[in-house]
């Protein structure tokens, strides 16, 4: 197989699985939900590079965003969950020789975890403060920092839970020799 084609292949299985595991799988929060796509997105970006993690993260968790009832964070979530794989996979791509496996996996997927939840803090607390303003829900605009801030937590833990499950996957899948023939 082309590296194209396959590409576009592992691309599509990874939006699927990040879809099913983020749709299936969630805890509702005060905005959003906790759930565990993001080791998919995690795993992908060190088994076949940042831009599959990229492309699950993006299409994958905004499909189950707008499945789920939250489309208003759909374009959040392209832009957060991809730069997450991205981010992700070009930390582990750029420390994979310089440092030890377990310290790259280590370094690449906290960072990306905290990324995540940072992003989905600025959202949150931007999105939900014009949303209640211009729609007269909430007159008090430290309303979606309040919410953003009560989430923070809980987006934290889902990124370093991710983290943790992703590292505990990825030392035996890496070193896999089918797996390592399927790297792109």
């Amino acid at each position: 197989m082309k590296n194209g084609v396959r590409f576009w292949v592992f691309s599509g299985v990874i939006v699927a699985l990040v879809f099913v595991l983020t749709f299936t799988i969630k805890i509702p929060l005060m905005a959003g939900y906790f759930n565990i796509g993001d080791v998919v997105i995690i795993l992908s970006s060190i088994l076949f590079g940042k831009s599959i993690g990229f492309m699950g993260g993006s299409f994958g968790s905004a499909l189950a965003d707008i499945a789920s009832g939250y489309t208003i964070y759909a374009p959040f979530t392209f832009v957060i969950k991809g730069l997450e794989g991205f981010i992700c996979g070009l930390i582990f791509e750029k420390l994979e020789g310089k440092q030890k496996k377990w310290a790259s996996f280590i370094i690449s997927t906290m960072l990306s975890g905290i990324f995540m939840a940072m992003g989905y803090f600025l959202s949150e607390a931007c999105v939900l403060k014009y949303l209640s303003s211009a729609l007269n829900i909430n007159r008090n605009l430290q309303f979606g920092l309040k919410v953003a801030l009560a989430n923070l937590p809980f987006n934290l833990l889902q990124g370093i839970l991710s983290a943790i499950i992703s590292i505990i996957l990825a030392v035996p899948l890496y070193n896999n020799k089918f797996i390592g023939k399927m790297r792109i």
